[in-house]
């Protein structure tokens, strides 16, 4: 049974997060950005980065009572080492603070960030890295659920000349956003959807196929968004995280063939997004 974070452990998570969250300015090609109160959605690829959202995740799952918790106050594990990490930061001034994030994880591919990780890691006291360096499944899902061979055969077969499209898989995982921005209001979650989006028309060859598991209470906001129950499998008690749990998949380019809220907009950002590496909205 996982113990709910008492209001001491709470402040001290957060107290932790801003401290990493707040010490990073804003800019681009060595030049700062002015800003007023902005949201920037962007991959994140720097250390700081990753430490803010390593500690973001382990903020809000552990206010949620998700996770265990843990001396270092970070929310780490074998998967991130084969993830591309997004997110979305509050700016104001000169400063830029981490409100949401999100992974897609790769099934065979180890992240560009992998040897960050491995700093960070390094730098943590008592921790063992050869803990997190090996996954014994593709994808986190695949630990509670049983994925039809279907999804999962380009994995192993053969594949001759260049594609335009990814065959393979991916897994949406470990959204955490800060409760502030838990309302409607800022839209946060939104704009993560979108920078989903444009990272998988940024990729080469594009990503397409996406699993997630999620809350039941949400499978209509998923289904939204063209997410489909994978068939085969129920609600279940989602393994490390210990609540139940529904496992969906998405095929973006069939979803984005009918009318969706996302479409027109990423179309109209992307180009900008390729040559500045971020996005931003009021």
């Amino acid at each position: 049974m996982i113990i709910a974070p008492n209001k001491q452990e709470i402040q001290e998570a957060s107290e932790k997060f801003n401290s990493v969250a707040h010490i990073e300015k804003i800019s681009k090609n060595g030049n700062e950005l002015e800003y007023e109160k902005k949201f920037i959605f962007k991959e994140l690829d720097e250390g700081t980065e990753l430490l803010q959202m390593f500690t973001l995740r382990y903020l809000v799952y552990r206010y949620v009572n998700f996770i265990e918790p843990n001396k270092h106050q970070l929310d780490i594990d074998c998967y991130d080492f084969y993830s591309t990490f997004l997110g979305a930061f509050e700016a104001t001034g000169q400063r830029k603070r981490l409100v949401g994030t999100v992974r897609i994880i790769s099934g065979d591919n180890i992240s560009p960030h992998a040897e960050l990780i491995k700093s960070i890691i390094y730098n943590l006291n008592g921790h063992k890295i050869s803990k997190l360096s090996n996954k014994t499944t593709l994808f986190p899902i695949m630990q509670t659920y049983n994925i039809p061979n279907e999804y999962l055969r380009a994995f192993y077969a053969d594949k001759n000349g260049s594609q335009t499209q990814n065959s393979k898989p991916f897994e949406i995982s470990r959204l955490a956003i800060m409760p502030e921005y838990w309302c409607i209001k800022e839209r946060i979650e939104a704009g993560i959807h979108e920078l989903v989006l444009l990272d998988a028309w940024k990729s080469n060859p594009n990503k397409n196929i996406y699993f997630i598991a999620t809350h039941p209470r949400t499978k209509r906001k998923y289904e939204k968004l063209g997410f489909k129950i994978i068939p085969g499998t129920n609600v279940r008690l989602y393994k490390h995280i210990k609540q139940l749990a529904i496992a969906m998949v998405l095929n973006l380019d069939n979803y984005l063939k009918n009318p969706n809220p996302y479409s027109q907009q990423c179309k109209s950002r992307f180009k900008s997004y390729l040559e500045k590496g971020y996005f931003e909205r009021n």
